[in-house]
């Protein structure tokens, strides 16, 4: 959350890349090698004590050989609000609702894991302030619901994981998990993401990231893996 008239813009360039899938039955096998680049801007606004705006809009270029496959587009445009719903302590839960928009049509929503070219999400989401180590940083949960994706509607397990050993320097873990609930070797999918990255924060306002991600494991989806870059302004 940002108090009101204060904010952040998370502008992340991603590389990812696969030659390797799992099946209906989470077997990996090989696949036609393909490469993604997506470039997003992440911003949030406190609006109010309670509320913070969220709007993400990105633009992805995807290639795959064979059979040539060539795609540059816009990508999943997302905007929404985050309301604190209760708060104690070093802990604090709020809730998220949010709105992905495919603004190339279905063209693009094929490469955006979205069914059709639009999509809700809801989210429950648990943060707190810690210190391990003798070092302050914090935890970020998140349970949410997402419509129409490309195997059905979807449940999402996002958790943050952050350390700040050094005054300038947090160290983050990150997972993405992605279930579509269904029949193992049909339509049920699952999806989990590591990523692990370092900030440095070069003045007050400027942060750079730097980090790589990879897939754990899944069922009917890729084995990507891949390096990420941001740059963070704080206002």
């Amino acid at each position: 959350m940002h108090p009101p008239g204060r904010g952040q813009v998370i502008a992340e360039l991603a590389f990812s890349e696969a030659n390797i899938a799992y099946d209906a039955l989470g077997r990996a096998g090989v696949i036609p090698a393909w490469r993604k680049f997506e470039l997003s801007t992440y911003a949030e606004y406190g609006l109010t004590e309670f509320v913070t705006l969220i709007g993400d809009p990105s633009w992805f270029t995807f290639r795959a050989k064979p059979p040539g496959v060539s795609r540059t587009r816009l990508g999943a445009a997302e905007a929404g609000a985050r309301v604190r719903l209760v708060e104690w302590g070093e802990g604090i839960v709020s809730a998220q609702a949010t709105a992905r928009l495919a603004p190339a049509g279905r063209a693009a929503a094929a490469y955006l894991d979205m069914r059709e070219t639009t999509q809700v999400d809801v989210r429950l989401l648990y943060g707190r302030k810690m210190e391990m180590f003798g070092s302050s940083g914090y935890v970020d949960l998140q349970i949410g619901f997402r419509t129409r994706a490309a195997f059905g509607h979807q449940l999402r397990f996002d958790a943050t994981w952050a350390m700040r050993p050094f005054e300038r320097t947090t160290l983050m873990l990150q997972s993405f998990t992605a279930i579509n609930p269904g029949r193992l070797g049909d339509r049920f999918m699952l999806s989990q993401k590591l990523k692990a990255s370092v900030v440095y924060d070069v003045t007050e306002a400027l942060s750079l990231q730097v980090g790589g991600q990879m897939a754990m494991r899944g069922v009917n989806s890729a084995a990507e893996r891949g390096i990420v870059a941001a740059v963070w302004w704080k206002f």
